[in-house]
């Protein structure tokens, strides 16, 4: 293991911390694969773009235990209005703000493992481990569960409209730059509806870590839009793992933009169980400094007749490096499947780079499939046109690439929370240079 992991597996706890006993058994599997295994390395196929080094530069330790708060911190105003906001510091459940409607249910992920949540120990002993694979591979997610406590549940009853839950998350910085684990557990029963909508952003600028575990089971017709908003540190690292699980009619969208953070890595997973299953997987990401962005996702239709979209936008100046691996698996009897795979890059530097690869495996009969990938430069007659239009150079390639990116808000449901996070995406693109 590499000298970042085994200073991380030193500190993790002896102690299997209180809850029932499968609780234990958990996080004991966490400890033990990810003192076998660390941390993903650069020799693992699925991160071979990005490497971990900038977090062992930065001396990031793993916070242990539950800091304690101080009074008066507060998480940033949220993107959009919402019934129910849940405010996260430091990867622990901070406050509640609002009511939640009738039929949705939230609590600290502490108090749900004590309460006995139906579902949830089936949803938390459902994560994929080393056996699904490269052990180091699946290392944050090992962590995660070796840190098991911190973090929230989200329950829909049955045919329940949840309307949207804000979760925002913020981390504190102190003299010692922290990695902190949590968990966000959705189960959203038959006929469910509900958005959900991250936003990470520290009012405190620092170099902690933030590695963030998202499980969600998605039954019979039930509907999950997932917004993830992050603008972060540059010095700031944020790795998040999303694993979906979807039944028949069931239909779940993901949103990501990331315009900050100086190491940024996620990985998103929809396994469409059920016939007739939806999901849509979109992101735009914008790029300068040395930042670094890495999106990898993969849909597997297990079902037939189910959809799957995967879109996303890329922008990137300076040095700033993207990564984008898109597959999809058509397994055995999942005929008549559609599957659309998109990813568009700009590229405003000579310095600046994009490693993007669409992959498909088909093993069905029946199946509607394209992927395309592209890596280019702006038109520049589309420039000359903005030019004689009357704007300067700078604001017209501002123009340009900002219109590029907000097709992807574009397809957010609320044209107003999409008109905030086109703005936003407006005030930090990075210029040419």
């Amino acid at each position: 293991m590499s000298d970042f992991s085994t200073q991380l597996a030193s500190a993790l706890p002896q102690d299997m911390g209180s809850g029932p006993g499968w609780v234990k058994t958990l996080r004991q599997g966490g400890v033990q694969n990810f003192r076998a295994h660390g941390l993903p390395t650069r020799k693992d196929e699925a991160w071979k773009y990005t490497g971990l080094g900038v977090m062992g530069q930065n001396g990031v330790q793993l916070a242990t235990g539950f800091r304690s708060q101080v009074s008066g911190v507060s998480n940033p105003k949220p993107l959009a209005e919402s019934g129910c906001q849940v405010d996260m510091l430091d990867g622990q459940f901070l406050e509640q703000i609002g009511s939640p409607r009738p039929g949705l249910t939230v609590l600290p992920l502490a108090d749900a493992l004590h309460q006995g949540v139906a579902g949830l120990q089936t949803l938390l002993e459902s994560l994929p481990g080393p056996k699904s694979g490269s052990g180091s591979s699946f290392g944050f997610s090992a962590l995660n569960t070796a840190t098991l406590e911190p973090g929230v549940v989200v329950h829909v009853a049955a045919g329940t409209d949840a309307g949207r839950l804000s979760l925002t998350w913020s981390t504190r910085g102190d003299d010692v730059p922290l990695l902190f684990n949590s968990r966000v557990c959705l189960i959203l029963e038959t006929g469910a509806k509900l958005e959900l909508v991250e936003q990470f952003e520290s009012l405190d600028d620092n170099a902690n870590g933030s590695n963030i575990v998202l499980q969600a089971n998605v039954e019979e017709n039930a509907v999950l839009h997932h917004v993830r908003f992050q603008q972060e540190s540059e010095k700031a690292a944020l790795i998040t793992r999303t694993e979906v699980t979807q039944q028949a009619n069931s239909e779940y969208a993901y949103y990501g933009f990331d315009l900050g953070g100086g190491l940024v890595r996620h990985d998103l997973h929809t396994s469409l169980l059920g016939s007739g299953a939806k999901s849509g997987i979109n992101g735009a990401y914008l790029l300068d400094g040395n930042r670094h962005v890495d999106n990898h996702a993969r849909v597997d239709h297990i079902a037939p007749g189910g959809f799957s979209d995967q879109y996303f936008r890329g922008v990137a100046g300076g040095s700033g490096r993207a990564v984008f691996n898109t597959a999809v698996c058509v397994h055995p009897g999942a005929d008549e499947t559609e599957a659309r795979q998109s990813n568009a890059n700009i590229l405003l530097s000579a310095r600046a780079e994009v490693d993007t690869k669409p992959e498909l495996e088909i093993y069905a009969d029946e199946v509607i499939a394209s992927h395309g990938a592209t890596v280019g430069q702006l038109d520049e007659l589309a420039v000359f046109y903005l030019r004689s239009r009357g704007l300067n150079e700078q604001e017209a390639r501002q123009l340009l690439t900002t219109a590029f990116c907000q097709s992807v808000s574009d397809r957010l449901a609320d044209p107003v929370l999409g008109g905030v996070i086109s703005q936003r995406m407006m005030d930090v693109m990075p210029h040419a240079g």
